[in-house]
């Protein structure tokens, strides 16, 4: 299995990558993993499965199965209006085709922020994902500054929305704001419920919030391509481990965002792809009921065009509009449920990935799945995405 991979990882420019393929035959769980490269650039120190990586947006498959927790317990219902919780939810602006300020019609439901139909798309000075917004006038911009909606030094930006709910999609913060109900209706950080309610339960002893100091050395380096076709990287500031975050922080960022802030390890997040595998539950721990599951992974509204805005000249970062991008893809709650006929995995599989260039993909019915941790921009980068079609065909087609 791992000689095309090794082929792969020796003639590209990755500092490092990490690949698992993962079966189930009856209870029985089979996993083969590869480990490729160092934990940094020109340190000799082999990444392995316990190493600690930035999973950005694949926290938002982690918020959700949190957020769905609760709605199983009927502490949260998927169809009630937001505002009934967050009341502020109700006053933020809506931009509408005009670049006019308007107020919603339509009440956002908790569907809509799991399946990104609420409006919210990223418009921080960090990071857009809607050419509305990156070509909004200064004045407005500084607007929704002074406001409070558009931040700075954050990604967690809390408005304004493009649309009203459920008659668009786009990617963005509702997923985030999902978490903050949960905290609303719990009492607790989402930090410290997905470490009572996940993490711990299933022994996923590598996945944090906020990294303990006594595992901070385990943290992969994060770096950038210093152009599109260039095979060099330049070292981020992300590279150092994350300061504690202070209370002052948290009243800055508003607590820690669910929709990019959990860090974790190929071992760990093989785990929450297991109990995924096996319908929500793994070791005996019940995470979530097969319904919720199901639910889950349904394919929703809206096309991924919408969803990604096919800008010819995309935010770099965030890599192009093509490969994982299909425009076949459809989303459900916090997962991507994949109609793309020209990757390796089957139709209506469910998949996420992460801006860092994680990403993991796995169908019930085959009972397999395939994981790829690297930890670089841009996202979705073509050496990357020849190792992650390769695995996906070991994975799904060579048996």
């Amino acid at each position: 299995m791992s000689d095309k991979l090794n082929y792969l990882f020796e003639n590209n420019s990755l500092i490092n990558c990490f690949c698992s393929s993962i079966s189930k035959e009856n209870n029985n769980f089979e996993t083969k993993s590869f480990a490729f490269g160092n934990s940094k650039q020109g340190i000799d120190d082999p990444i392995n499965g316990d190493s600690l990586f930035r999973i950005f947006s694949m926290s938002k498959v982690v918020t959700t199965i949190a957020v769905m927790q609760l709605v199983e317990k009927g502490e949260l219902n998927l169809d009630e209006p937001v505002e009934n919780i967050l009341p502020y939810i109700k006053k933020v602006p809506i931009l509408n085709e005009n670049n006019q300020f308007v107020k919603q019609k339509n009440s956002i439901t908790l569907r809509n922020l799991l399946s990104h139909t609420s409006g919210f798309s990223y418009s921080s000075s960090v990071m857009e994902t809607s050419k509305r917004m990156k070509n909004l006038s200064a004045s407005k911009k500084l607007y929704l500054s002074l406001k409070g909606y558009r931040t700075k030094g954050s990604i967690f930006n809390k408005g304004p929305r493009l649309f009203e709910a459920g008659t668009n999609i786009k990617y963005g913060t509702g997923i985030g704001i999902a978490g903050n109900m949960l905290e609303k209706v719990t009492g607790v950080g989402l930090d410290e419920y997905c470490k009572e309610n996940i993490f711990n339960p299933l022994s996923m002893e590598n996945t944090f919030f906020e990294i303990p100091k006594e595992k901070q050395d385990k943290l992969v380096g994060m770096y950038i391509r210093r152009g599109k076709n260039s095979d060099k990287f330049s070292e981020l500031p992300l590279s150092i481990p994350p300061v504690k975050r202070t209370f002052l922080n948290k009243i800055i960022f508003g607590g820690f965002y669910g929709g990019t802030d959990v860090f974790s390890s190929p071992n760990d997040f093989t785990i929450l792809i297991k109990c995924l595998l096996d319908k929500g539950t793994f070791n005996g721990y019940k995470m979530l009921k097969e319904e919720t599951i199901e639910e889950m992974s349904k394919p929703g509204p809206g096309s991924y065009d919408d969803m990604w805005d096919r800008d010819d000249n995309p935010q770099y970062v965030m890599g192009e509009n093509t490969r994982l991008k299909s425009n076949q893809n459809k989303y459900g709650l916090g997962l991507t449920v994949s109609y793309d006929n020209k990757s390796h995995r089957p139709i209506g599989s469910v998949c996420h990935g992460g801006a860092g260039n994680t990403f993991f993909s796995l169908n019930y019915e085959a009972n397999k799945a395939a994981l790829i941790f690297s930890n670089f921009y841009p996202y979705n980068d073509p050496e990357w995405f020849e190792m992650l079609q390769e695995l996906e065909f070991i994975t799904y087609e060579n048996n």
